[in-house]
């Protein structure tokens, strides 16, 4: 079964890795984000994150990134 990172901001709209997290919680593949990026957002006290099933999902998938927005 697939995982997704799930991200949560303590902050809306805080900065990491390029990109704005808002306070619900917004799901990307693990493979959106290096290592060295998950690395950063798990060591990031603003952020909670975590690893959940597919089928544990209910919200809209994240976008594939804010520079994809116009």
């Amino acid at each position: 079964m697939a995982k997704k990172l799930r991200i949560i901001s303590k902050t809306d709209g805080f900065r990491r890795c390029g990109i704005a997290h808002p306070a619900e919680a917004t799901h990307y593949d693990l493979d959106r984000f290096s290592e060295a990026e998950i690395k950063a957002l798990k060591d990031e006290p603003n952020l909670i994150i975590d690893e959940v099933d597919v089928k544990d999902v209910k919200e809209k998938p994240a976008d594939k990134g804010e520079s994809d927005k116009k």
